[in-house]
């Protein structure tokens, strides 16, 4: 008996530190995941960066911002991807790297369910970005109505899966006013959308951004 009192705190202290070793062990597996999730994410919008130059030059029309906050006031705003100003409309964009490098088949069913099949034989349903896109539509009207004073300018927002080797199959039903792209379709949509029609004169365009760069000190339309 007496030896059992003695070695019981040895048991304890033993079983507190193994518990601690795997907590720790769950953590790092956590955190680490969470950065290769932020790393992927990071090398997506990139690569939507890359094909957004060509609205970045002197002569373009269109004034282009990353990571950006936009809503009615600074205290109610969402985090954009990107946001694109232009003679057309205002376009805001949410950069999905599904797939990473190696791609595979996004499924959209009749339940607008979002399956990714992965080359490597792996499925598993992915949340539906149209919740996102249809918040941040939301707050950017906010933004026009209240921050900058304008109304009935055209908005739309877009999905793009930045991965090449990514290939969605839509259920028919599916809801299309929120389009999903490829990145070397971007930038073709934004200038045929509306047909080209123009609905944002310079001072307006000039006004708008403004606004974006006073509600973001550290952002310049590229």
């Amino acid at each position: 008996m007496h030896n059992f009192w003695l070695v019981t705190p040895i048991i304890l202290v033993l079983g507190v530190t193994l518990y601690f070793i795997w907590a720790l062990k769950i953590r790092e597996k956590q955190y680490k995941t969470k950065k290769e999730i932020m790393k992927s994410g990071d090398q997506g919008e990139y690569k939507v960066q890359a094909v957004l130059r060509v609205l970045q030059k002197p002569n373009s029309h269109y004034r282009v911002y990353h990571n950006i906050k936009l809503g009615p006031d600074p205290e109610h705003t969402n985090e954009y991807d990107t946001v694109i100003v232009g003679p057309n409309g205002i376009f805001h964009i949410e950069t999905k790297n599904y797939g990473g490098e190696r791609g595979g088949i996004i499924d959209i069913d009749s339940q607008q369910n979002w399956i990714l099949h992965k080359k490597s034989g792996y499925s598993k349903i992915i949340t539906n970005p149209t919740g996102q896109v249809d918040s941040h539509e939301y707050r950017l009207r906010g933004f026009l109505n209240k921050v900058v004073g304008i109304r009935n300018i055209p908005t739309q927002g877009i999905i793009v899966l930045s991965c090449d080797h990514i290939k969605v199959r839509v259920n028919k039903n599916r809801d299309s006013s929120i389009p999903i792209l490829n990145r070397h379709e971007l930038v073709p949509y934004i200038r045929s959308y509306g047909e080209g029609k123009i609905s944002l004169y310079p001072r307006t365009i000039k006004k708008i951004c403004q606004s974006i760069e006073d509600m973001n000190p550290s952002a310049q339309a590229r």
